[in-house]
């Protein structure tokens, strides 16, 4: 077989394996994403649509009636600009505590720095389970307050040594160069290291903001009902729906419609937000990850 064969061979060979290859992750892509849209088409297609049919892979109709009934709770505004403020100043908190401790534990020249970085590990395996936790945070004062929604858990393990593997891979050059014009370490950090570090810092903000978007179970558990966030008091408000219908008390309510409607007013955020930063995700992961 000649050279120029063997050549073609191999590259209809590497057309095929990449043409396989993305059949594989557009069906995995598909089967991922499909249930979130599902759950939209629900929150919008009337009741007596969705139950004539088993299978729905496109609305069949069209209605806003279970986004009416749940907008009619009068409470429900102020638990979203709850949530709203607390995924605000909790993600501004913990990113920039994270940025911090990644950078300054990522210099070599700290004392002690392998020790105090090994404390990060301790509750990424172990943790001290929800009672002990909840009489911590009762004993420092911060439960039925702001405060325990956002202070807890402030900088994440995880996150903390991906900035560190970013941050350890920082060129000395800039820092050496900040240092001689007689930069100190809190100006070199604001000045230097966090505006060339915005893929690091947006990947830190979106995950920080998911978290506190979506967290449920410790805000209920932390926070009487004034300070509850969205997610908890949707969730409580499908409870008590769902429980007067089964008293035959209130309106005629159709629960997988209604619970659509309020996963949707959750999803949609989140929907919105990753794709506009997903390029800078992608780049936040994969910094210090190749050395050299």
């Amino acid at each position: 077989m000649s050279r120029a064969s063997k050549q073609k061979l191999n590259r209809n060979g590497t057309l095929f394996g990449d043409v396989v290859i993305h059949l594989l992750l557009a069906a995995i892509g598909i089967v991922s994403i499909y249930p979130f849209f599902y759950v939209l088409f629900m929150s919008v297609m009337p009741y007596d649509r969705f139950v004539s049919s088993p299978i729905h892979l496109l609305p069949d109709g069209f209605t806003l009636e279970y986004f009416r009934q749940v907008m009619k709770d009068p409470d429900l505004p102020k638990a979203f600009v709850m949530s709203i403020v607390r995924t605000v100043v909790g993600t501004s908190l913990a990113t920039v505590a994270t940025m911090l401790a990644g950078y300054g534990l990522s210099r070599k020249n700290l004392r002690w720095s392998g020790f105090l970085s090994g404390i990060f590990l301790i509750p990424m395996y172990f943790g001290a389970g929800l009672i002990p936790t909840y009489v911590i945070y009762n004993t420092i004062g911060i439960t039925n307050t702001f405060w325990a929604l956002v202070l807890p858990g402030m900088v994440s393990p995880m996150w903390f040594f991906v900035t560190k593997a970013a941050m350890s891979s920082y060129p000395e050059q800039i820092l050496e160069a900040a240092r001689i014009d007689g930069s100190g370490h809190w100006r070199t950090f604001w000045t230097v290291v966090w505006p060339t570090s915005l893929p690091s810092v947006a990947t830190l903000a979106l995950m920080y903001a998911m978290g506190h978007w979506n967290e449920y179970i410790m805000t209920r558990i932390l926070v009487m009902k004034d300070l509850w966030t969205a997610p908890v008091y949707l969730y409580g408000l499908i409870n008590s729906k769902i429980t007067l219908q089964g008293l035959g008390v209130g309106v005629r309510l159709e629960p997988q419609s209604y619970i659509s409607a309020v996963a949707a007013l959750l999803i949609i955020p989140i929907l919105v937000m990753y794709p506009l930063m997903q390029r800078y995700v992608i780049t936040g992961l994969t910094a210090g990850a190749v050395k050299g």
